[in-house]
């Protein structure tokens, strides 16, 4: 599997772990971050209005030092 793919993977089940949120929003995960590059990758959050605990689990995963 390749990066890209790993990383809309994993951005689709932090969707879906918190579903109820995006129902509500009326948005998908994917409406919310830019994914830049292939191998590596880099996402970008673009909806700043994101629950703390999502953005969490974004930048945890994708945070390069």
């Amino acid at each position: 599997m390749k990066e890209h793919e790993f990383t809309v993977g994993y951005l689709k089940a932090v969707e879906r772990h918190n579903k109820e949120y995006f129902k509500n929003a009326g948005f998908t995960i994917m409406d919310c971050v830019i994914i830049v590059g292939e191998d590596p990758v880099a996402v970008h959050i673009v909806n700043k209005d994101l629950p703390a605990e999502i953005r969490h689990d974004i930048e945890t995963m994708f945070w390069v030092s």
